[in-house]
Parts: structure tokens; sequence; C-alpha cells
């Protein structure tokens, strides 16, 4: 057996023994047995305190040692109930370790361990994610939600699926909502009320996904993530860091069969018959302001390190941001060009990098002669002429152009997800702006409201080039 494996397994030990913070006689034998067992000695007790409960697990899953698995997975087993009964929150670890490390489970799962972020989500909460909406899923969702609830209700976890907060805030008379707002900010203007009740009233579980679980809790793993549940099994310190560990379990139509099993799973390692079970509920004309609830709102609330929507408004040559109520300053006719034409491009981008072979060349050079009409089109409509449009095609005039608006958009403060709103190039040499297009609006000559990308005249010459 490597020591890295000897640091993972006194990693997961540690873990589970600060898992109820109770540390007991029995535990402390059992940890003497592990410990010859293993071979762990005290310089491996050390190095096991700078690494995650997720590296550890996955060094043990990824090792190839004949047993290791099985063997671990039942000492841990043993472990948890040395002091006489399996408590609530180890029975969060070793769920964990179970779906990992033991072959006869039917749930696939993978762990995950971040630092502590400011949004944070409470243990034993679970959270119905995915990367864009699946219509199956999503409607098993809908049709078993009840029966979901009540089957994780009565294992002391708290399931959240964001449509349903949504549809209730939408279902809240308008004007005790918009009181509600009110209350709660203050100093936010009508204008900014109204921004956030619609920001409010359109956010979806894939950019709930993306913008608290990947940018504000730097979960990144979950970028493309399939239909999956999330759930927050504990804390703890990596050296002198906080970290939050999670499970995930992926999730299609049969997502009612798979809860089911994950609570009878979870259910059979608990050998305490109480425990504490969250009853509370949002009802008719009244929001929750506390824990998971109160976060989210503050979210919108709050003015700073918030989502804004995107909007381009050619005949003023102007970039809005209107949620932190803020232009994008420094640029130029090319820059603002630029970004609209990212913007269209969406999660596409586009890509410089020249093929190696004649036949790719072809191809290659049709792409980029129609990103040169696109964007002299668009460059027209801010203001200039096609015939002068700079050609991007070629690396020494698009370099600065991007280096320009780079800069500009990186001085933009109060988004949280900065980065997300900024030119990004991927491994592959592609270049977009990840944002997603139901935050992208237009204004349309003659028109003082913006229209979303997809519905706007822009949209459509720009499809037909």
């Amino acid at each position: 057996m490597q020591r890295g494996h000897k640091t993972a397994i006194a990693r997961i030990f540690s873990d589970l023994i600060k898992a109820d913070r109770i540390v007991d006689t029995a535990e402390m034998e059992c940890w003497r047995n592990i410990c010859d067992k293993y071979g762990i000695d005290r310089d491996v007790r050390i190095e096991a305190r700078e690494i995650s409960f997720a590296d550890a697990l996955n060094a043990i899953c990824g090792s190839g040692v004949p047993g290791l698995k099985e063997d671990l997975l039942g000492d841990c087993r043993a472990m948890t109930v040395s002091d006489g009964f399996c408590a609530h929150s180890e029975a969060l670890l070793m769920i964990a370790l179970t779906t990992m490390l033991d072959s006869r489970q039917p749930l696939h799962g993978e762990v995950f361990s971040t630092p502590k972020a400011d949004f944070n989500i409470d243990i034993a909460t679970v959270l119905y994610i995915e990367k864009e909406y699946d219509p199956e899923t999503n409607r098993a969702v809908q049709t078993h939600h009840r029966s979901i609830f009540k089957e994780f209700q009565l294992a002391g976890f708290h399931f959240i699926y964001i449509p349903r907060i949504i549809d209730h805030y939408r279902n809240t008379d308008p004007v005790l909502f918009n009181d509600i707002l009110s209350f709660l900010a203050p100093s936010m203007s009508d204008t900014g009320l109204e921004n956030t009740r619609r920001n409010l009233l359109n956010m979806t579980t894939g950019g709930f996904t993306k913008d608290l679980l990947c940018n504000k809790c730097g979960i990144n793993e979950l970028r493309d993530t399939i239909p999956s549940l999330l759930i927050k099994t504990g804390n703890s310190f990596v050296g002198e860091d906080q970290y939050a560990n999670y499970l995930k379990i992926e999730v299609d139509e049969d997502i009612a069969d798979t809860v089911r099993a994950f609570v009878d799973s979870f259910s059979e390692m608990l050998r305490s018959d109480t425990f504490v079970i969250n009853t509370s509920e949002e009802r008719d004309n009244q929001f929750h302001f506390h824990g998971f609830y109160k976060q989210l709102l503050d979210i919108f609330l709050v003015r700073r390190n918030i989502r804004s929507a995107v909007h381009i408004n050619p005949y003023r040559e102007e970039i809005f941001f209107p949620d932190i109520d803020t232009k994008a300053t420094g640029l130029h006719r090319r820059e603002r060009a630029l970004y609209a034409l990212l913007l269209y491009q969406g999660a596409e981008g586009f890509n410089f990098s020249s093929p190696r072979s004649a036949g790719e060349m072809e191809i290659y050079n049709r792409r980029v002669d129609r990103l040169r009409r696109r964007y002299a089109a668009i460059y027209e409509m801010f203001g200039g002429s096609k015939e002068i449009a700079p050609d991007l095609g070629v690396p020494e005039i698009r370099r600065p152009i991007f280096s320009c608006l780079r800069r500009s958009i990186k001085k933009l403060q109060g988004l949280y997800n900065p980065d997300d709103y900024n030119v990004t190039k991927r491994t592959d040499g592609s270049f977009s702006v990840n944002i997603e297009p139901e935050i992208i609006f237009v204004y349309q000559h003659g028109s003082n409201e913006p229209v979303p990308l997809k519905e706007s005249e822009l949209y459509r010459r720009w499809s037909e080039i």
C-alpha cells in the first residue's frame, strides 16, 4: 500500500471520528486498531490534515489495491457504531462512503470538497441541480415532489427544488411581494426592486447551479452536470481552512425510486431513534427569511455580488448592466461590437486557431469570413461603416481589441461572477462570454424597452449572415 493511500485512510477516519463532535474511549480504541492495521504513523496523520475528504475518498477509489475499498468500508461501519450508535452526522459521511466504495450500491455518486463559501448550504440539505433544463426529470420531480420532499424530511433532510420556490414567489400577491422586498431592502430604488423581482422570477435551476453553486460556492465540477441531487454531508478543516463536503447522485425520470433507495440505505445506518426533522415550509402569502431562503433573497436584495442582465443599445453605442447600474466604459465602437458579437455567439464562441490540414483550412476560412461579415454588420449598427470595420481575422488587429475589452469588463464592480461576463479562452482555443442568453437584451430602433436577444431584429439579421 502506498503512503498516499495511508494518508487518505487517516483523513477519512479522522472525519468520521469528529463527525458527531464527540470523541470517546471506544472510538480511540478503534482508531488505534486502524492505525496498526494500515500502518498509519504520526507523520501520516499530520499529512492527512492537509488533504480534503473528497481527495482522500477519490484516492482510495482509484488505488487499484485489491480488497481495499471493501475492507475500508467495513472498518468505517465498525467505527461509526463503536460507541453504541450511529449519529445522523456520521450517517451523512457513511452514505457518501457507501455510495463510492460499495460495488453493489445502485446509486452512482461523486464527492466534492470545496473551501466554504459565503453562500453556505446547511448540512443535510438536498438540492436538485442540472446544467440545462431536462424536461423528463423535471416532470418527474413535479409529479412526485410531495413524496420526495416527505421521504427526505423523515430522514432528516431538507429537499430544495428551485422551480417550486420560484412558483411560490410568482403566486404571491404582487403588491405583497413588492412590500416584502421593499421592507427587506428599504434603500433600494423602485427600479432596483423591479429588477430584483424580475430576476428572482426568471431564475432557473440551471442558472442557480451555475451562478451560485459553481461561481459562488466554487464547485466547478458541476458546470456540465446532468440532472442530479447534491447533498451537503458536512464541513471539515483542511489545514486551517474550512471546507464543505458534498455528495452528488445522478437522477433521471425514475428520481422517486432513486430517492427511496437513498433514504432506505441512509436510514439503515442510523442506530438512534431520535433526530431533528425540519418541518418548516413556506405557506401562502409568506416568505421564509432564514437559512437557504434568506441567502437566496440576499443575493438579489444586497446590492453587491449580484447577477446582472446585459443590455445592448447599438443606437446609443452602449453596453449597460442594469442590475448594478453600470455601463461598460473605456470602450470604442470596435470593442462594443466585438462584445455584442461574442454575446450573440454564446457558448459556441469562435476559434481563430489555424487547422493543420488543407481540407480543414477551407472550412476554417469560411467560418472566419462569416465572423468578419457578422462583425462588420454589428459595427455598422453601432454607428460605423462596414467598409472600415476592423478585420478580426488578422491577429495584430484582433489582439488589441480583445485586450481593451477585457480590461474594461474587468473593472465592473458589483458582480459576484465577473469572470462569466468577460472574454474567456477555452482549452480548445475558442473565445466566448459565458453568460446565458436569457439575461441578454437588445434595444430596438425607436423603442425604450429592450427585448430578449433571440427575439430582436439584430439577432435575426446576424443569423441571416
